[in-house]
């Protein structure tokens, strides 16, 4: 048989695979996952999706439905805020209520962001996480990984002479990292790899979304309501493929060596975390370097969704992986195994 060709698309995927240690996608069908999207869905129905990871309602695992989550709650959130930012927007055009725009900058910048971090919510099979901890992770965690990294670009501040914006990349991702492990690393309740995944899109969720609005906060000043806006929704739009997914994956990585161990620091020495952890921290130097493919509307370019599709590949192979996790612990816990 001949060898295929090493710039093949499959040979293109088996050095990807090789590249950030994770299996290809495998009985994987994104119309399958989304079928829920559009189906009608009644109020208690809408409650029980977030009723999750309390004492009461944190399934066993011999209960867990253990396969790809089906999220649709996420799709109804988005229309929401979307609605209500339009709200804002077309009351501060009409009365030009200067009292409007705080709301308008808050629910602009956190409508996709919430809608996505939603997504991870529901993609947690195990429903080990309560919405408390989310919130907590999202305001607290976000604030404080901003915080962080100020003082690390205080001290870091060098990596921004020679490498210019893209040193963001190193810099946030590690400041998000610290983050995520300072607040659940050391609970010992949490030892799924789709626990880490949603920790980290819930802390790169709050930071990019508070970033954002700050980003807005200073156009309006500068430039007036119409191009804070236009930040707003261009950073929106870019919001499903940035901080939420960087940290999201690098999280997830981190309960990919860490189990149901106690954290110790030698764990982000491991090979498994670095490749993946070092994935984001490259797709974020190349988001922010200056340079683009080819211009799309809303401000969009082509390397967008270029480094976007590859975080979210990423992605998608560590909740495979986190559902491969949970197969094998119920099968270890089967009576016989």
């Amino acid at each position: 048989m001949a060898e295929k060709g090493k710039f093949s698309p499959h040979g293109i995927r088996e050095g990807f695979s090789d590249l950030i240690g994770l299996e290809e996608l495998q009985d994987f069908k994104l119309g399958n996952v989304f079928s829920e999207v559009f189906k009608k869905h009644t109020t208690e129905e809408m409650e029980d999706q977030l009723i999750t990871g309390t004492s009461r309602h944190t399934p066993s695992l011999s209960e867990i439905e253990i396969g790809w989550a089906k999220p649709w709650l996420f799709a109804r959130l988005l229309g929401i805020s979307v609605v209500l930012a339009i709200v804002f927007y077309v009351s501060y055009d009409m009365f030009r209520n200067v009292n409007l725009v705080p709301g308008l900058i808050f629910v602009g910048s956190f409508a996709v962001p919430l809608s996505v971090l939603l997504f991870y919510l529901e993609m947690n099979v195990p429903r080990n996480v309560s919405i408390f901890m989310v919130m907590q992770l999202l305001f607290v965690g976000g604030v404080a990984s901003l915080l962080v990294t100020l003082l690390l670009s205080e001290r870091l501040g060098f990596f921004y002479s020679y490498l210019g914006a893209s040193a963001a990349g190193i810099i946030e991702e590690t400041a998000k990292i610290l983050i995520v492990i300072w607040f659940t690393a050391k609970a010992g309740r949490y030892r799924w790899i789709l626990n880490g995944l949603l920790f980290g899109a819930a802390v790169g969720t709050g930071f990019g979304a508070f970033e954002t609005a700050g980003y807005a906060f200073r156009d309006m000043l500068q430039y007036g309501v119409d191009t804070g806006v236009s930040t707003i929704v261009m950073r929106g739009l870019q919001a499903p493929c940035t901080h939420i997914v960087w940290t999201a994956n690098v999280a997830a990585a981190l309960w990919l060596v860490k189990k149901d161990r106690p954290f110790s620091w030698d764990m982000l020495q491991q090979p498994a975390f670095l490749r993946i952890a070092i994935s984001s921290v490259v797709l974020h130097m190349l988001w922010n370097a200056p340079f683009n493919i080819m211009p799309l509307p809303l401000h969009l370019d082509v390397k967008d969704l270029l480094l976007g599709g590859i975080g979210w590949i990423i992605c998608l192979r560590l909740i495979q992986t986190g559902l491969k996790q949970l197969n094998q612990a119920r099968q270890a816990d089967m009576p016989g195994a």
